[in-house]
């Protein structure tokens, strides 16, 4: 491109000699800075205090040109200082006040990267790396150096022990120490607590950061974790230390060994006292409510263990103690010996079940047989079974303009006498033969019952008479 712009320039003026060279000139030398090298550092460095820092320089050089320098120089006050100088063929110059501290990490015509060490808050300022080509000339390419100061980071705990129940106290404090810039510190955990922040100015622009952490503490978050979290740009990661929740409380005291089937003669029982305590529990007593411990009972540890087989009077209420550094608890159970175990009892059970139901299956045989002879040996039934009372309402009424008029209770008395005594004749009639007592009993029905709409059947030798104004049979 550089070629074409001067052909054409030197077509529309071909009468100016001396102008054309100069123009020439500039213009090879602005192509070549432009596209035949170039410098390439990052725009900004940081630097951690007290560690080592690389200053990059990558060096882009056309196939046409040839390298003959390339250093690096630093911007201070007084001007530009020379820190730094590679050439191909006469190799490295470096001045006497950087020669400890700084090197070429791998010189060649394409990189020109220095390491400065032990970096210090002096070292803060511009760095300029330069590269001359032939024929060129120099190429640069700056960057600046910022100093960072890592935090030292730690944990401490509240200044209380947290108790159980307690007050809202502090539990613990991360700390991020003389950091540059100010560190971001934060808590991460499932408590529900809150967070505080403290920020305190040190010397060389560094600063201190405290964040308090503050919740009131209950025995079932023991163990519990809190994470201090640290993020600063001098860190390659998040920096994160754990601290385990301490929480102190008396005793949860639990008594196992009996499983309700304790019986007289069972062997090899105990009552084992557990307690979960921060502190760990120091203290453990048996005592009986209800009396003394029985002989043969003894305190092992933290059981009550019984030395030979249960007895009777070994039930009872028994109460275990448990005590620490911050308070005392106990525990009682109720133990019921009884005469036989679940199993047994159950067996018996089974059995009594048994014979009882065998006994009811023998009374349901036995009553089941008396009625069904007693069935058998009923007489045969009389022309009395076949009278048969049935309710007034078995056959509903005439119609009122139907009905009889009504006889008085002396007339209903005097028929029913002669009724009965007219029922009496007859069963003498079934005994005496002849007509006189036929033709008494007949005569006898036709005026009593006839006064009473009596109205007799027969069939064969049996007679029923039926009242159809009562309806009665």
């Amino acid at each position: 491109m550089a070629l074409t712009m001067t052909g054409h320039y030197l077509r529309n003026n071909p009468n100016q000699p001396g102008l054309n060279v100069r123009v020439i000139f500039m213009l090879s030398f602005v192509s070549g800075v432009a596209y035949g090298s170039q410098v390439v550092v990052p725009p900004k460095i940081n630097a951690v205090l007290g560690k080592n820092v690389t200053l990059s320089c990558r060096v882009q050089v056309d196939t046409n040109l040839s390298l003959t320098q390339s250093s690096w120089e630093r911007k201070l006050p007084t001007g530009w200082v020379t820190m730094a100088v590679y050439n191909p063929m006469f190799g490295i110059s470096i001045p006497p006040e950087y020669e400890r501290r700084l090197s070429f990490r791998s010189p060649s015509a394409h990189d020109a990267t220095i390491v400065l060490e032990d970096v210090g808050f002096a070292d803060i300022g511009v760095y300029t790396c330069k590269v001359a080509t032939f024929p060129l000339g120099n190429t640069q390419a700056s960057t600046t150096i910022s100093v960072l100061v890592e935090p030292k980071v730690y944990v401490s705990a509240g200044s209380t022990a947290l108790i159980d129940g307690g007050n809202e106290t502090t539990v613990a404090t991360c700390i991020s120490e003389r950091a540059r810039p100010p560190a971001d510190v934060s808590w991460e955990t499932n408590l529900y607590g809150t967070s505080e922040a403290h920020m305190q100015d040190d010397a060389n622009g560094t600063t201190t950061t405290r964040v308090h952490y503050t919740w009131k503490p209950t025995r079932h978050t023991q163990g519990n974790t809190l994470t201090c979290v640290v993020k600063h740009p001098a860190l390659q990661s998040d920096f994160r230390i754990p601290y385990i929740v301490n929480v102190q409380f008396a005793p949860d005291v639990l008594v196992l060994g009996y499983d309700g089937d304790w019986y007289v003669g069972r062997e090899n029982v105990q009552l084992k006292c557990h307690a979960k305590a921060n502190p760990p529990a120091q203290h453990f007593r048996w005592i009986r409510l209800d009396g003394e411990i029985p002989d043969g009972a003894e305190v092992l540890n933290s059981s009550l263990v019984f030395m030979r087989p249960l007895k009777k009077n070994d039930s009872g209420v028994y109460r275990c103690e448990v005590a620490n550094d911050i308070g005392l608890h106990s525990r009682d159970i109720s133990i019921r010996v009884q005469d036989m175990s679940q199993k047994q009892m159950t067996s018996s059970m089974a059995i009594a079940g048994a014979v009882m139901g065998a006994v009811l299956a023998l009374f349901l045989i036995i009553v089941f047989t008396i009625v069904l002879l007693t069935a058998r040996k009923t007489p045969p039934p009389t022309y009395t079974d076949k009278v048969i009372d049935l309710p007034p309402t078995h056959k509903p009424p005439p119609p009122y303009t139907e009905r009889p008029p009504a006889i008085p209770l002396a007339s209903q008395v005097a028929s029913f006498s002669q009724a009965r005594q007219m029922e009496r004749r007859y069963e003498l009639a079934e005994h005496v033969p002849g007509r006189v007592a036929r033709q008494d009993i007949q005569s006898l029905s036709h005026h009593s019952l006839s006064y009473q709409e009596w109205i007799c059947h027969q069939n064969g030798a049996d007679r029923i008479y039926i009242n159809h104004r009562e309806h009665y049979v």
